[in-house]
């Protein structure tokens, strides 16, 4: 958000509210396009950039129970059917697990694991059903980082297949055309 801000020129309303109402609109404007619907529900009455900044910079830069509360919950509602990419996806557990860590709420790896392992998306069962039953007969069987290069190797795999798939289609259905 600070970058568009800069990007547009705006970003003077991130240190003070002393500015023209054309910029404090466009600011305005460019910090709500920004926001998801929750934080903007937050600060959807607050007319003055500045003060929105404020108010978000409160939001997340809680401490204590508040903090510890978004970390979870954006743990939580980690899947990957809300990311483009198994990768993004790993890379956001890795992200919430190592900031869960920092404030010394480090997950058990058996929880980690399973949390990652059940919010996959249901063409990864079969590589699921493995790594469970791996795990069962030995706990040790993965790491963090074999789990993750075991899951982008069945991305890939998943993806390649998908491209086949539809390059076999898309050549069946150009013989049937001619």
């Amino acid at each position: 958000m600070e970058a568009v801000l800069r990007k547009e020129m705006t970003n003077i309303v991130l240190e003070t509210d002393e500015v023209s109402e054309e910029l404090n609109s466009s600011a305005l404007s460019s910090i709500q396009l920004c926001l998801d619907d929750g934080p903007l529900l937050q600060v959807k009455h607050i007319k003055r950039a500045n003060l929105i900044w404020i108010s978000l910079k409160n939001l997340y830069s809680a401490t204590g129970f508040s903090s510890e509360f978004i970390l979870c919950r954006d743990f939580f509602e980690t899947k990957l059917s809300k990311f483009n990419t198994m990768e993004e996806y790993l890379n956001r557990v890795k992200q919430l697990s190592d900031d869960l860590k920092a404030k010394d709420m480090q997950l058990p790896r058996q929880i980690l694991f399973a949390w990652i392992l059940n919010n996959l998306s249901p063409e990864y069962r079969p590589v699921v059903s493995s790594i469970t039953q791996s795990l069962r007969y030995n706990k040790d069987a993965f790491t963090t980082e074999s789990l993750f290069a075991n899951l982008l190797d069945e991305s890939k795999r998943l993806r390649f297949e998908d491209d086949i798939n539809t390059i076999l289609y898309t050549s069946s259905n150009n013989k049937h055309s001619n």
